[in-house]
């Protein structure tokens, strides 16, 4: 972690640099990778400022803070900082765990449920198909206004799908 220490209109201090090296140690904790924590801290007649932008491996985080002593907005803004990094460490850990589909599997005939992220829900739908040519297939989906239809084939005896393909055409799986 590389620490910038920016003073605007005050004076260097050594000391205050030391605090803030210690104070921002803790943050390595929320990444593994490089990052660049960059600390301006400003001085406007009784006014103090502290302002921390913080980047690298992906994380953009930002934070202003003013208050009468320099050394409370220091750490008033490592609050706000800190925050904001446990935020998004809990977002990547949450699309990890979604993106693996470790939730529960819920399976529902006919109807459609509320589902929430964590859960895979499974439909299951009951058809009769009907023995009809092709030709009769296709005017049955276009007047049915559906994605697909299912339905035996009068020439082979087998159940086939036909179904609107996304250039607008009609697609036919034969099995």
């Amino acid at each position: 972690m590389q620490i910038n220490v920016t003073f605007r209109h005050m004076d260097h201090s050594d000391e205050l640099k030391k605090y803030i090296n210690d104070r921002f140690a803790r943050l390595k904790k929320y990444s593994d990778a490089p990052m660049n924590v960059n600390v301006v801290l400003t001085a406007e007649k009784f006014r103090k400022t502290a302002e921390v932008v913080i980047t690298g491996d992906g994380i953009r985080a930002a934070a202003k803070q003013e208050h009468d002593d320099l050394r409370a907005a220091i750490d008033l803004v490592l609050d706000k900082i800190e925050r904001q990094l446990k935020k998004f460490r809990e977002k990547v850990k949450n699309r990890r765990s979604a993106g693996q589909g470790t939730g529960p599997v819920s399976v529902v005939s006919g109807v459609e449920p509320e589902t929430t992220e964590e859960d895979q829900v499974i439909i299951i739908q009951k058809i009769d198909p009907k023995p009809m040519s092709i030709e009769e297939a296709a005017d049955q989906l276009q007047i049915s206004g559906k994605e697909f239809l299912a339905f035996i084939n009068a020439d082979t005896n087998r159940v086939n799908v036909i179904y609107w393909r996304k250039d607008g055409g009609l697609g036919l799986l034969e099995p």
